[in-house]
């Protein structure tokens, strides 16, 4: 078990790392509203993770994507690969990029928000409004689904996996949770610094995460 989240770690971290996501709860947070539609926000991005690797993991596994011989375990590799081809593309995209620095308009309401709505905003921006996020969730879904572990272990790998994912997110969270009194102090200069910087960040990212999934697809399909 060790082994395969030491495996999936750099996809955990990946996904961990999203500056509009972070943006978002430090926002939150310096609203007044860390404790209450920040935590709705950090459990949606959580629940996200955590059924959408869980349902990729349960649907490769009765496929047999855990036998190393099998079709299906070629196919998690060759989507791995895919998978990080499409990461490089998109740092091309987002390399384009660079020089925008409006923040998107959705931001500035973030005050406004319910808990509900909160909850379906972190749903959201760890799944389908996320470039990058889909791709490392499904990447991560194929290695854990091939792992040869029993059923029992595959469980917690996802729930850490998941808790992995929102560990950033969760920071600012928790500052706002522990002592609301200096948020505004705290986190001010990362959310400027977040937003002015978003497209270098996710580049850099998509880079690293592309080769990685790239990487691994091919040394599994040549051993």
């Amino acid at each position: 078990m060790l082994s395969l989240l030491g495996d999936i770690l750099t996809l955990g971290i990946g996904v961990a790392i999203s500056p509009l996501a972070i943006v978002a709860v430090i926002l939150m947070a310096t609203s007044g509203k860390g404790r209450t539609n920040g935590t709705a926000f950090v459990l949606g991005c959580y629940t996200l993770a955590v059924l959408l690797v869980g349902a990729l993991v349960l649907i490769g596994r009765a496929s047999g994507s855990d036998e190393a011989d099998s079709g299906a375990n070629i196919t998690v590799d060759v989507l791995e690969i895919l998978l990080g081809v499409g990461l490089l593309a998109l740092a091309v995209h987002q390399w384009s990029k660079r020089s925008e620095v409006e923040p998107p308009k959705w931001l500035m309401g973030l005050d406004q928000l319910t808990i509900g709505k909160a909850f379906l905003l972190g749903v959201l921006l760890s799944g389908p409004l996320s470039p990058k996020d889909v791709p490392l969730l499904i990447a991560a879904s194929g290695r854990i689904s091939q792992a040869h572990l029993p059923a029992q272990e595959v469980i917690p790998v996802i729930l850490l996996f998941g808790l992995i994912g929102i560990s950033a997110v969760a920071v600012p969270w928790l500052i706002s949770v522990i002592a609301p009194g200096s948020v505004e102090r705290r986190l001010t200069g990362a959310r400027s610094w977040l937003l002015a910087n978003h497209s270098v960040v996710m580049t850099v990212l998509f880079v690293i995460l592309g080769f990685k999934l790239i990487g691994s697809g091919i040394a599994d399909l040549a051993g």
